[in-house]
């Protein structure tokens, strides 16, 4: 089975509270993902997170590379897609490295690290971006970037990010389920349409 979530931000207490989280602290939130992933996941499944694992913000504080190994604590295989958070770590611990960062990346416990991705569900193409404004046209994308601000469904695809979902990832029968609704009812309800 493939799971798929976004914008953990795992090391942020401001996004705990710029998101309105209920957790004490990201430590807390960080307890709770691992124990709820662990609890859904089998060691062969896979996670997508597609974009910010952890949180970066300051070229000063490395503290977001050494957050990179939480992933050790998931057991199912979790394959990462850049965010905006990990290119900044990119840029400011790897010298602007892409391969130097997924090398880190698959030490820690990652099963790979990509830019983007396209993945097939139900016969179906997925494109996986972490911003929904580079989304592929001609397909359907699963991002993340966004937060609650844009809400689940776009006509190019789902926002599949954590805190639209209980901070569960989304499994491949939800997307399946989701997948169902937009071509039943949201892509044909005049007042989803975009001017």
């Amino acid at each position: 089975m493939r799971f798929f979530t976004s914008d953990l931000h795992l090391g942020s207490n401001d996004t705990i509270k710029f998101d309105n989280r209920p957790f004490k602290n990201w430590r807390s939130f960080s307890r709770f993902i691992i124990r709820k992933y662990n609890k859904l996941a089998k060691p062969e499944d896979i996670i997508y997170v597609i974009g910010d694992f952890i949180d970066c913000h300051s070229q000063t504080d490395n503290s977001c590379v050494k957050n990179l190994l939480f992933v050790k604590k998931i057991k199912a295989k979790v394959v990462l897609i850049l965010g905006n958070n990990e290119e900044r770590v990119i840029k400011y611990f790897f010298d602007g490295d892409f391969n130097k960062f997924k090398t880190y990346c698959i030490e820690c416990g990652f099963s790979d690290v990509k830019e983007c991705d396209s993945i097939e569900i139900c016969d179906r193409e997925f494109f996986l971006t972490h911003k929904p404004k580079n989304h592929k046209e001609g397909v359907l994308n699963l991002f993340g970037h966004s937060h609650k601000a844009m809400g689940l469904y776009k006509s190019f695809g789902f926002n599949i990010g954590c805190d639209l979902n209980n901070y569960l990832p989304y499994s491949e029968n939800d997307i399946v389920i989701l997948l169902n609704k937009k071509e039943q009812y949201w892509d044909k309800d005049k007042n989803l349409q975009l001017v």
